[in-house]
């Protein structure tokens, strides 16, 4: 068997999933149909090839998809070089990882069934935006709250006010801020109804606030998002939780678990600390088989002087030393006991070189972004969830600018998300990872480990006993 021929064979077996049940001459004779000016190998020649070796047999339509990517079989269509199926075996293995997990299975669902292939292939189809740009207006819509404000939505504050006004009834800034803490859980309760009346919901964000600066980060995070200009013309729906109020616990948890099964998304922001809260809405998002797109932000000189102006102004009793070791502390809480600088900080904060706590804590930063980042994308096994119906291993995507991760959003609402096929050894077992092209992240991944495969789909599927 030439080298091309040995091509030919390796298509068929990746297009199949699985080695070649039989060894036959006949590949030599397709390779001679597919040479250029030879007519190419039809879809009766196809199926012949694929008889010989030991494979079924597939549709028309499947055949089609090979050819070109659709479905309506045109007489006389056929494949007319070994790169052509090249590309359509890439197309069908990105459409199996995609759906299935798994190209053998995919193979064996869709080379036979033309409705069922029809039926998913209109499922993925990308939508128009104009759907989503003509949606009306909500009947009742969100009541917007003053980024400065949203932190009267947390429970600390109103604890800080009650035993403020518990220890002196007359203390006037206390009693206006508790007015204002009134007036505003009403507005975020009103919204939180209107959440839950929406009969659209695109995005839901999972994050975790207690301290003020926290509210207004992730307020000002959420809006430039979202008024990006590739997402403000489609009218996009998304659960902001600095805009919402809930008393009870237990409604919250509720109310909370039905936005995660509407939305069509969940984006997670990476901060200064992540919670329990936090990390549970990622993977139930996962274990629902939907996307989670994880900002972990990247910053810049400009991004530490932006938040420590901020965390001045809404803590105005602190000075800018005070604040500089608090966020070293969250941020590189090691470096008390291991950097004698940051020790001799602590010890006597007048010495502070605030330039050099400024460059110091842009590092920090930095560093835990990196470190998150990473460890979302190629290290942690919350990284990587199973689909609780299916059984298919989903992937976090994670973006660390405005851009990619409105892109993003727009790409997972418009069904447009883009894939490239990757091969990777490990431990001489070959796995099959599908990356998406913004973020560069795993997003599917079949593992090459047969011992595994064999168990998970002998057991994943079948009912609990």
């Amino acid at each position: 068997m030439n080298g091309h021929t040995q091509d030919l064979v390796k298509l068929l077996e990746s297009l199949t999933g699985q080695k070649a049940p039989l060894a036959s001459t006949v590949p030599e004779r397709a390779m001679a149909l597919l040479h250029q000016g030879a007519g190419g190998l039809g879809y009766s020649q196809f199926n012949e090839v694929l008889l010989w070796l030991g494979y079924d047999r597939v549709t028309h339509a499947f055949f089609q998809y090979l050819v070109d990517g659709r479905i309506e079989y045109k007489a006389g269509s056929a494949l007319s070089s070994l790169e052509q199926l090249g590309q359509g075996v890439e197309r069908f293995r990105k459409l199996a990882l995609l759906l299935f997990g798994n190209v053998k299975y995919a193979f064996k669902q869709l080379s036979r069934d033309a409705e069922q292939l029809n039926n998913w292939l209109w499922l993925l189809s990308p939508l128009d935006e104009s759907e989503l740009s003509s949606r009306h207006e909500p009947v009742q819509p969100i009541e917007k709250i003053d980024g400065e404000d949203t932190y009267f939505l947390g429970y600390l504050v109103q604890r800080e006010l009650t035993q403020r006004l518990k220890d002196n009834p007359d203390d006037i800034e206390a009693s206006k801020s508790e007015e204002k803490r009134k007036s505003t859980v009403q507005i975020g309760q009103r919204n939180h109804e209107s959440y839950l009346a929406s009969d659209h919901l695109d995005v839901y964000i999972a994050t975790s606030m207690r301290a003020r600066h926290e509210y207004l980060l992730i307020h000002e995070l959420t809006e430039k998002i979202f008024q990006h200009s590739r997402l403000r013309p489609l009218k996009l729906r998304w659960f902001d939780p600095t805009q919402a109020y809930c008393l009870d616990r237990i409604d919250k948890g509720l109310s909370e678990a039905l936005m995660l099964k509407r939305a069509k998304c969940t984006v997670y922001f990476v901060q200064e600390t992540d919670t329990l809260g936090k990390d549970s809405e990622l993977a139930s998002t996962l274990a629902q088989g939907k996307p989670v797109i994880a900002f972990v932000p990247r910053p810049d000189p400009e991004y530490v002087q932006d938040l420590l102006s901020k965390l001045q102004r809404l803590y105005p009793g602190k000075d800018e030393a005070d604040i500089l070791l608090e966020q070293l502390r969250i941020f590189d809480p090691d470096a008390a006991w291991k950097d004698p600088v940051v020790r001799h900080w602590l010890e006597e904060p007048a010495s502070i070189d605030l330039q050099k706590g400024r460059e110091r804590l842009s590092q920090s930063i930095a560093r835990h972004y990196d470190r998150r980042a990473k460890m979302l994308r190629e290290d942690h096994p919350l990284g990587i969830q199973v689909n609780l119906d299916t059984g298919v291993a989903n992937g976090v995507l994670v973006v660390r600018t405005i851009d990619d991760c409105s892109e993003l959003i727009r790409r997972v609402i418009t069904k447009n998300l883009e894939f490239e096929l990757e091969m990777k050894t490990v431990n001489e077992h070959e796995y099959v990872l599908l990356k998406e092209t913004v973020s560069g992240c795993v997003y599917r991944v079949m593992t090459g480990d047969a011992m595994l495969t064999n168990a998970f789909w002998n057991f994943y599927l079948e009912p609990s006993e």
